[in-house]
């Protein structure tokens, strides 16, 4: 029997609220999935507890020392100052985290300090465990710290230079509190800690007591790394990256694209020494062309040829140790040098 023209609009009807009951709960999981996997993206990159992917265990790392000791053998310079004794300071920021520094002294009385800023998911001496030789047989002190979330250092959430450049403000008003207010401060920074020193110099309420950054192969910005990473792996930026910052701004409280190195260098208050390894493909070389084009002060680029990620200073010690005294001879007020 034919259906009456009534039933067949309750049954149409009754489609109707079926499909948009079936989309609307398609978008809502759609977004339930977004949430989870933005969120899991922020926390993997962000968060001090998670577990990066490739990260070597005890065990794997035993292992390889077995098959390929070579691999594993310490450079004397590390040797050297793993057997160092070192002074050791702590400060707390404004989250009230706890943050530790660590001050190998001079041989003989120096006004020189130099300031060391690690990288991501590293440590100040773990960082600086080639490099501090090289500025102590100088007659420098060196003074390292672990940023928020790394090392000795408490704090949840890695900044990416955000966090870790107000920090290290703070350190040097320390140095200078602590150390004579007359110092001299030499800015050295690595891949992130890079960002962080770079993100400093262009800090008007730098203090003068700082010459000079060093900065060797710091990203123009969370951002552009981040977006590079994932184009890397052909994974789309949008939306996952804004689903992430989304996360990052309310949980760590900073935004991926405000933490920009580009801006600061612009807006540089002391000389800069731009140092990146060619064949550097976490943090890739063509970001420091846009950050030496944009520095606004007296600079100097050095390419290390065939160095990766973080790798210039082993690479070629030498290279590296010439530019950087080329920048202490003009800068530095010292009556000697090594």
């Amino acid at each position: 029997m034919p259906l009456h023209a009534n039933s067949r609009k309750v049954i149409i009807m009754n489609a109707v609220e079926i499909t948009v009951i079936v989309v609307a709960a398609v978008l809502l999981l759609c977004g339930i999935l977004f949430g989870v996997v933005s969120y899991l993206v922020f926390y993997e990159v962000i968060a001090r507890n998670s577990k990066i992917p490739g990260k070597m265990d005890a065990n794997a790392k035993k292992k390889m020392m077995e098959t390929n000791p070579e691999k594993f053998l310490l450079d004397p310079r590390e040797e050297w100052l793993n057997d160092q004794t070192f002074e050791n300071y702590s400060i707390t920021n404004v989250d009230g985290n706890k943050l530790k520094g660590y001050l190998l002294k001079a041989d003989e009385p120096s006004d020189v300090y130099v300031f060391g800023s690690h990288g991501y998911r590293c440590w100040g001496k773990r960082e600086f465990r080639l490099m501090a030789k090289f500025y102590h047989d100088l007659g420098f002190n060196v003074f390292i710290v672990d940023h928020q979330a790394h090392g000795e250092s408490e704090g949840k959430y890695i900044g990416f230079g955000s966090h870790e450049s107000r920090d290290a403000m703070q350190w040097l008003k320390f140095m200078t509190d602590t150390f004579g207010s007359d110092i001299q401060i030499i800015l050295h920074g690595v891949s992130m800690g890079c960002a962080t020193v770079m993100m400093m110099s262009g800090n008007p309420d730098l203090p003068k007591n700082v010459k000079f950054t060093v900065a060797d192969c710091g990203y123009t910005s969370p951002w552009a790394e981040f977006d590079y990473q994932l184009k890397n792996a052909h994974v789309p930026t949008s939306p996952l990256l804004d689903g992430a910052n989304f996360f990052n701004k309310h949980i760590a409280k900073y935004d991926f694209k405000k933490v920009d190195a580009v801006e600061s260098v612009s807006h540089a208050q002391v000389p800069m020494l731009f140092i990146h390894g060619t064949k550097d493909d976490f943090v890739p070389t063509y970001m420091v062309h846009e950050l030496y084009d944009a520095c606004s002060t007296d600079k100097d680029l050095l390419l290390v040829e065939g160095a990766g990620h973080a790798e210039s200073y082993p690479t070629d010690s030498a290279a590296y140790e010439a530019k950087v005294k080329s920048f202490i001879d003009k800068y530095i007020a010292v009556e000697s040098k090594a």
